[in-house]
Order: C-alpha cells, then structure tokens, then sequence
C-alpha cells in the first residue's frame, strides 16, 4: 500500500471519528436540553396546580415562545424565585411575580418583548409598576410587563403582537406619581395572571421562565 493511499485512509477515519463525536455531542446536547425543559415543565404545573388547572398550565408553556427579555452581546440576566415575598410600599403585600435583573443597571438599555402572540389590553402609569404593558393572550391568560423605562414608539392598546416582539425597554419607574424613577435598581418584573370563577390571581411564573431562558 502506498503512503499516499495510506495518509488517505488515516486522514478519512479522523474525518469519520470526528463526524461522530460531533454528531454524539450534539445527541447528548439535545437529550440534555429536552431533559432540563422537561423538568421545568413539570415543576411549573406541580407548583401551580393548586391554583388552576393541569390544562390551563400546559395551555401557558405552549403559548409562550420566548425569553421576555432580548439578551444583547455578553449582557445577562438573572432572577431567583421571589414569587410570594412581602413587599411594603402601598401596603404590606405579597409579589405576585419574579424580577428579572439585567448584568448593567442601566435603563432603557435591554428590550423587553412579549412572551407570547396576544392583544395589548393596558399601557400606561401605575403607581406600583411604573410605565407597564398588559398583553391578554388569545387563551385568556395575562401577561404583565412593570417598571419599563419606555414604550417601544407606536405601541398602544389594542395592538396585537406577536411572540418576541418587542414592547418596550427595561426601566426603574414605579413607587410614585407618574415618571417617578431611580427608587429600585433596573429590571423587570414579570407577572402572571389567569382568570377564575372569582376573578384574576397571579400564578408563579418561575419555572415558566427557567423553561424560556434559553430562548
């Protein structure tokens, strides 16, 4: 055998072996990912199910699409779960959602956008969530967006909006009278809302948003 042929064969089976560790990485990967959003599923309909149907839970993680906010370069987020803690300001109360917190603190610099397809049903002013967006999904289901530093332009209510669009900008407004700013670090607070008999209760949205990081 010559040793051309001979380099051939040598260099056609590191082809051949590095097509398959690739290819195995990436079956591990997927394995892995599927595993991971599995567990978050079931975590988030384990947690909320006291609260609202197994169906109504399934009906949330297939209408939400995305990451409410849009990762820009090496800029991260984070959150923890601080569904249910006391808060103070306007009466003692509990959070009724989870605070995502940008690696800058820096406002109007991260762009938030809608988890999901749905209507603007609220924008504007409150006192506790600052400048805020209220996307009602076609299920029903609400989605509530607080303390925007601003509006994407045009955006008004009765919009509909797709998953991923954007709606507006990170902020640190609320805890005052209107364009009151600065009182809290930069972030999001996230928030969801589903309707019962009675009227509208806020579920945690944690283990929602563990299955959304990636997106």
């Amino acid at each position: 055998m010559s040793d051309i042929l001979k380099k051939f064969l040598k260099y056609k089976g590191f082809i051949t072996f590095a097509a398959v560790t690739v290819a195995l990485c990436m079956c591990i990967n997927y394995i892995c990912t599927w595993e991971r959003q599995t567990k978050f599923e079931y975590r988030f309909i384990s947690g909320i199910n006291k609260n609202i149907s197994k169906e109504n839970g399934a009906e949330i993680l297939r209408e939400c699409k995305c990451f409410p906010v849009l990762r820009q370069g090496k800029s991260t987020c984070f959150f923890d779960d601080g569904y249910g803690e006391g808060r103070s300001f306007g009466g003692n109360r509990h959070h009724e959602g989870i605070d995502i917190m940008p690696s800058e603190d820096k406002a109007g610099k991260f762009k938030v956008r809608s988890v999901c397809d749905g209507v603007v049903e609220k924008k504007g002013w409150l006192r506790l969530g600052g400048y805020r967006v209220g996307i009602r999904s076609r299920h029903g289901n609400y989605y509530y967006y607080a303390h925007l530093d601003s509006y994407r332009k045009g955006l008004k209510c009765n919009d509909t909006v797709k998953a991923g669009e954007i709606i507006g900008y990170m902020g640190n407004t609320g805890y005052g009278d209107e364009g009151t700013r600065g009182k809290f670090q930069v972030h999001l607070h996230f928030g969801v809302y589903v309707r019962d008999k009675v009227g509208e209760k806020s579920i945690n949205p944690y283990y929602l948003l563990k299955k959304l990081e990636s997106r």
